[in-house]
């Protein structure tokens, strides 16, 4: 049997690269039919099958067999660098990224890659017993008094031009993340990883190592969600991420005295309380714009 392998060194920039690169075998235009034996396949028809598979393992921290690793980033490699083989001069539309981020986040895959593919270092994953899950998803029928203190004690108003969405605590300070979303995907990308980073940082600072917080996310599941688990696990995938990407994201103490609030229309990130604001302002002030201060 193929080895099984541990990926969660990828950052998600680089599980993203690999994704839309492994997504470009979907195309039906072109005879690419010399891949089909480069990547182990029978014909292009199960290439193409296959790709929605890939894909999914890329977007999962469960392990990857080393032929599958080859496939992904050979198919990654050939989709960018190729246009006998690939779809080079359609990559950036294609994609979104620009082939400089493309070389840069590249050459780190294949670095990180290069072991496991050869079958130097196959980073295979030891068996033991399962760590404790981050992340506990609240049942849909639980999670109404949250919301509800929600609402009461700051006055949520939702709605596509209600800003602000709600009454901003003191002390609190909000950011504009205007920046980010204008920025190029990779540069998006980045620049939440960074946001979740410096948050999940401050959390540890703030909170106890056995708290929780409660993740709120509008009309979407609600977690609740331990920082200090988190930090120490190797594949650190957010089913809600601080930056508020699609809808509100809401993160809370259990009192709801501390906490951040982003909002996906206005592109701001509230962050509340007076131990959190004092861990994370000083970190987003250097390089994020502040629109709103309560002291």
């Amino acid at each position: 049997m193929d080895a099984q392998v541990d990926l969660s060194d990828l950052t998600p920039v680089e599980r993203e690269l690999l994704r839309l690169g492994v997504a470009e075998w979907e195309r039906p235009d072109g005879d690419r039919t010399a891949v089909v034996d480069l990547l182990g396949y029978a014909d292009r028809g199960e290439l193409r099958s296959d790709v929605q598979r890939l894909a999914g393992l890329l977007d999962t921290s469960r392990p990857m067999s080393r032929r599958d690793c080859r496939r992904v980033l050979l198919a990654t490699e050939l989709a960018f660098a190729s246009e006998t083989l690939g779809w080079s001069r359609d990559w950036t539309s294609d994609t979104g990224f620009t082939d400089r981020d493309t070389i840069t986040v590249l050459r780190g895959i294949q670095e990180k890659l290069a072991g496991i593919v050869h079958g130097v270092n196959a980073h295979l994953v030891e068996t033991g017993p399962p760590a404790q899950p981050a992340w506990q998803p609240i049942p849909m029928d639980a999670d109404d008094r949250y919301w509800d203190l929600f609402y009461q004690r700051f006055a949520f108003r939702p709605g596509m031009a209600s800003w602000p969405a709600i009454d901003e605590p003191r002390p609190s300070v909000t950011f504009d993340l205007g920046p980010i979303f204008a920025g190029s995907h990779p540069q998006f990308m980045a620049g939440t990883a960074a946001i979740n980073s410096l948050a999940l940082v401050a959390l540890t600072r703030v909170l106890e190592p056995d708290a929780s917080v409660v993740v709120l996310d509008w009309q979407h599941q609600t977690y609740r969600f331990w920082p200090h688990l988190f930090a120490c696990q190797p594949d650190q995938r957010w089913p809600t991420t601080v930056v508020p990407n699609g809808d509100y994201y809401i993160f809370l103490t259990e009192d709801m005295s501390t906490g951040t609030f982003g909002h996906p229309w206005e592109r701001t990130l509230c962050v509340f309380g007076e131990q959190l604001v004092s861990a994370l302002v000083p970190a987003l002030t250097s390089w994020l714009p502040v629109k709103r201060s309560k002291p």
